[in-house]
């Protein structure tokens, strides 16, 4: 067993922390370096990070703050 929370415990936090901040969270299949998985976006309300340049390495690079090869529904730890 493995002392670091798994992806979903992960991605929890992620949206605690930016709740508490006032701020949106978004998952995007986005990554493009070949290994699948999904991004995670942590940016303001007004901001549509779907909708901003050049992917992962455009304009949303900003934003980013995790990727998860997989993003299950519940709890693994």
């Amino acid at each position: 067993m493995s002392d670091r929370p798994c992806n979903y415990c992960s991605f929890q936090k992620i949206k605690s922390r930016a709740k508490a901040d006032k701020k949106k969270v978004t998952v995007l299949r986005d990554a493009r370096w070949g290994m699948g998985g999904v991004n995670i976006y942590v940016h303001p309300p007004k901001v549509d990070v779907s909708k901003l340049s050049d992917g992962e390495d455009g304009e949303r690079r900003q934003y980013f703050v995790a990727w998860f090869m997989e993003l299950p529904s519940h709890c693994c730890c």
